[in-house]
């Protein structure tokens, strides 16, 4: 309980910081232009998970625009080369902004069916508004379960999970790569609290490090 409070107390702290304020400025400025719903924090308990799955998970909270835009240029890639994945997407402001670019496809995968919801009617309200010509796809389920489509991947993960969940992933991403060696797969790892974890794997190297962002590329294993 006490450990609770204290995270409850160093979050209000770190809100009231004048840059979490810029960030939140901007963040309700993205709502107003586009008409969407994508800067309201959802707290875990409020979300749909099955409490195996809420152990494993972290609480909703929407990237800001201008990460994507770094890990791009950290990653160095030419955007229209691949196909974008959002792991952990939310309410999907990070997918409506690859579609933007525009990545060749943005697809956002998320185990909350309200959080899906809502990021498809964002998209919907994205478009209407001029945002995107490309149209956003949208993968509800369990991101460990997720297959990934054929072609280049980029794939995005803000810390949406742990590590288990994302040891899963890995495996997916893995076979993906065996199952086409010529295609390129990265992994822009933002806020890498489990980082380490994908250094650890014999199919991954760490191509690019950032300001709290680190770019694995799956390359072929190692004997």
């Amino acid at each position: 309980m006490a450990n609770a409070a204290i995270k409850t107390v160093i979050a209000l702290l770190r809100q009231a910081t004048p840059s979490a304020r810029e960030a939140a400025r901007r963040d309700q400025a993205f709502d107003r232009r586009w008409g969407t719903d994508t800067s309201r924090q959802i707290g875990m308990n409020a979300l749909d998970f099955p409490t195996a799955l809420k152990k494993g998970s972290f609480h909703y909270q929407a990237s800001g625009a201008h990460i994507l835009d770094e890990t791009i240029m950290v990653a160095g890639i030419d955007p229209a080369d691949f196909t974008f994945i959002d792991y952990g997407c939310g309410k999907g402001r990070i997918v409506l902004l690859a579609a933007a670019k525009p990545f060749a496809r943005a697809i956002g995968v998320e185990y909350s069916a309200l959080l899906t919801e809502i990021a498809q009617a964002n998209s919907v309200a994205f478009a209407i508004r001029g945002g995107a010509t490309l149209v956003p796809e949208f993968w509800q389920g369990n991101a460990a379960d997720y297959v990934p489509p054929e072609g280049p991947l980029f794939c995005y993960l803000y810390n949406s999970f742990g590590a288990e969940i994302l040891a899963g992933c890995l495996d997916r991403l893995e076979a993906a790569k065996a199952s086409d060696p010529a295609r390129r797969i990265l992994l822009a790892y933002i806020n890498p609290q489990f980082g380490d974890l994908v250094a650890a794997r014999s199919c991954w190297r760490e191509s690019a490090p950032g300001y709290d962002i680190r770019v694995f590329e799956c390359v072929a294993d190692q004997p």
